[in-house]
């Protein structure tokens, strides 16, 4: 059995062994450069962002000079929004589970390889007051109305009218 002191130096060498490891500071400086791309230099490009709008660190925001969000929105921890050449656009109060993700932009599925397929582009639109469920995937072309709920793992393939519940793969309202 070994004394408290014992243990004391064991967990300071563990310590000290993880602190001076490369890999962990490979890491480290991997997960600082893709909030410096993604997030930190991405949040003054953004095509607007209104007053009391809060987005977590996490977040990956492509091409941000196509993002528009309204005021009092909540872009939480691993949401994705990358509109490409489409526009993304988000009314005020906007309630988003973690892991939420926007796509404006879908491959054409031809005889080449997908990865040297053409895309598609197409704008969404979420309204006022809109909640978004953990881990929705919302597609590009899709309006979704002022008021609406949808329900978490989530699939948005078509509009959905204001003041609606859906859920769903695709999300349908309920």
């Amino acid at each position: 059995r070994l004394s408290k002191g014992k243990v004391m130096v064991c967990r300071v060498l563990g310590l000290v062994r993880v602190v001076c490891s490369l890999r962990v500071w490979r890491w480290f400086f991997r997960l600082l450069e893709y909030y410096q791309r993604y997030n930190a230099s991405a949040i003054p490009r953004l095509g607007a962002l209104g007053k009391g709008s809060w987005i977590e660190p996490t977040a990956k925001l492509t091409d941000p000079e196509n993002i528009f969000i309204g005021a009092k929105c909540h872009i939480n921890h691993l949401m994705c929004i990358q509109p490409g050449k489409a526009k993304i656009r988000i009314g005020d109060n906007l309630l988003c589970g973690p892991g939420t993700m926007l796509f404006a932009t879908n491959y054409q599925i031809g005889p080449s390889l997908l990865r040297d397929s053409p895309t598609t582009c197409s704008d969404i639109t979420i309204g006022n007051d809109v909640w978004l469920g953990a881990g929705v995937i919302v597609t590009a072309g899709v309006t979704i109305g002022d008021g609406a709920v949808i329900g978490a793992g989530s699939v948005v393939t078509r509009d959905i009218p204001p003041y609606t519940v859906a859920a769903g793969i695709p999300a349908k309202p309920i």
